[in-house]
Order: C-alpha cells, then sequence, then structure tokens
C-alpha cells in the first residue's frame, strides 16, 4: 500500500503538468524576425492558451527553427498541412513574447 501510494505520488505531478493536445489540424505556418530561422509559428485550427502565458490566445505556437527538433518540426508540419493531416502537439513554457511552444510533436497515418 505504501509502494502504491508512493508510485502515485510521483506520477500524478508529472500527468498533471503534461500538455499533449488532441490530433488537430494544422493550417498556417509563420516565419518572422531573425534570418536564422528561429522564430517560426505554427497555427493550428483549434487555439491552445497556456495558463503560463496568459497574454496570448494560444494561436501562434512557436517553432526554435534554427534547431534541428525544430526543423522536424517544420517538416512535419509542411506536410502535415499538405496532406491535409491532423498532428497531435505537445504545447508548454512561453517564448520571449509570451507564447506557447511546440515541444513535441506526433502524426500517424489514417488520422
Amino acid at each position: 500500500m505504501k509502494n502504491l501510494f508512493l508510485l502515485s505520488a510521483l506520477l500524478f505531478p508529472a500527468l498533471s503538468q503534461a500538455e499533449w493536445k488532441n490530433y488537430v489540424q494544422p493550417v498556417e505556418l509563420l516565419y518572422e524576425g531573425d534570418d536564422n530561422g528561429s522564430r517560426a509559428y505554427i497555427v493550428f485550427q483549434e487555439y491552445f492558451p497556456l495558463a503560463d502565458c496568459p497574454k496570448q490566445k494560444g494561436d501562434f505556437i512557436r517553432i526554435y527553427g534554427d534547431t534541428r527538433k525544430g526543423q522536424y518540426f517544420i517538416s512535419t508540419l509542411l506536410t502535415a498541412i499538405t496532406a491535409n493531416k491532423k498532428v497531435w502537439p505537445d504545447i508548454s513554457d512561453c517564448d520571449d513574447w509570451g507564447r506557447p511552444i511546440l515541444t513535441g510533436l506526433r502524426i500517424k497515418s489514417g488520422v
């Protein structure tokens, strides 16, 4: 019983911080700012406001396009937009402009 309580105490905070959303359609990719591509944003069909980013509606989700992970995200999102497919984003934290950040992405066939 004690182990079960400890396990639930460890898992509960991890589950409550998860920001994985449901499958949603990406509809627009926006690049702005620096020439290095570090400021890219994805817009989904639904908005994802975060409590951590109170001044934003959750419409523009930041992608750090100057990182390898960001480049993978952009490639996957462009494919999803072109193929009219949905993705399952993980969104958390805020960037320097207070916008939510894309930190993970899931895509599967048939969705």
